[in-house]
Parts: C-alpha cells; structure tokens; sequence
C-alpha cells in the first residue's frame, strides 16, 4: 500500500477526486470524466482512476451494461478519502510536503480563474467568492477544539450536501499554519 498524499498528490489524480466530488451520489463513469477533464488522455485517466481504486480512495458505486461493456462508476470512498492521517503526512519530506500544498494552491487557483471566467459570461451575476485571513490567539487546548469543531462543521455540511436537489457547488479552502 503506498502512502495516501503520494497517491493524492498527483496532479492528474487530484483532477479526478475534484470531478468526483462534485458528482457525490450517482459517481461518474469513465466518459464522463473524459468529457469534463478535457485535457488528461483517455488512457492515462484510465490508469490513474484504477490507482484510486486499488488504493481504496475511489469506489465503484454502479455498473451498467452498455452493448457488451460494463460502464462503471465511480465515486469518492469518503473514508479513505476525507482526510490524510497523521503517519502519512508526519512520513513526508519537507520537500514532499510542499508539492502537496503547491497542488492545492493551483487546484485552488484553476477553480478561481473558471469561477471569474464563467461570472464574466454571465449578466447580472453577483461575485459572492469570499477570502479570509485571520490570526488567533488559542492555547492549544482551545486550538484543537476549534480544529475539531471547525472539521465536524465541513463534514456535517458535506454530507448534507445532495446532488438530487438543484445546488450550486461551492469550494471551501482551509489552511490552518500553527505558529512555532
């Protein structure tokens, strides 16, 4: 089994869980996927969704028979997926570490730019994009209340979230950087 941000980390990898969380329920298949992560070769997306899979971070959430295929679709294994643990982040190097926080950035950057790119096109659209940047002053008892209270709120409303109901997807970043 290899190390979870490893596998998480790959830029091609990263595009797919981003696909998939937003299709939480019903998952998406392979052609799906090809359709909206239009710049990945269709044999590399293949390779990389069955590194997901093997890795236990993916599941297969239906199968449908297509002609003679069975088209398969896949969605987040929230439990393997939610959250890296202590022993695999604390296993990386430094180096390692960065990588992991320069692919979130990017993500985070490539969402914001489509974000401005799609309210240009759109008339009468309000930016409601919001950015925070807040130094607190906690013990660390109080600090790790408010890690676990703010976890549980993220989580509580990700599992609300329901992909029956007509909803707008919204990206919620956290960085938590302790001072030392």
């Amino acid at each position: 089994m290899r190390n979870k941000v490893e596998v998480i980390m790959h830029p091609v990898r990263m595009k797919i869980l981003q696909a998939l969380m937003k299709n939480k329920e019903e998952g998406v298949s392979t052609l799906e996927m090809i359709t909206i992560i239009k710049d990945v070769p269709q044999a590399t997306l293949y390779r990389h969704i069955q590194i997901l899979l093997d890795e236990s971070i993916i599941k297969i959430v239906k199968e449908r028979k297509v002609r003679s295929v069975i088209e398969k679709f896949y969605a987040l294994n929230e439990d393997e997926a939610a959250g890296i643990n202590d022993e695999d982040w604390k296993s990386l190097t430094k180096e390692q570490k960065l990588n992991y926080i320069s692919n979130y950035q990017l993500v985070l950057l490539s969402q914001y730019q489509n974000y401005l790119t799609l309210l240009e096109d759109k008339e009468n659209v309000e930016d409601t994009a919001t950015f925070s940047l807040i130094e607190l002053a906690l013990s660390d008892e109080q600090f790790t209340l408010f890690q676990n209270e703010l976890n549980n709120l993220m989580i509580k409303y990700y599992k609300m979230s329901n992909s029956n109901e007509k909803t707008n997807n919204k990206t919620v970043a956290v960085n938590i950087i302790p001072k030392l």
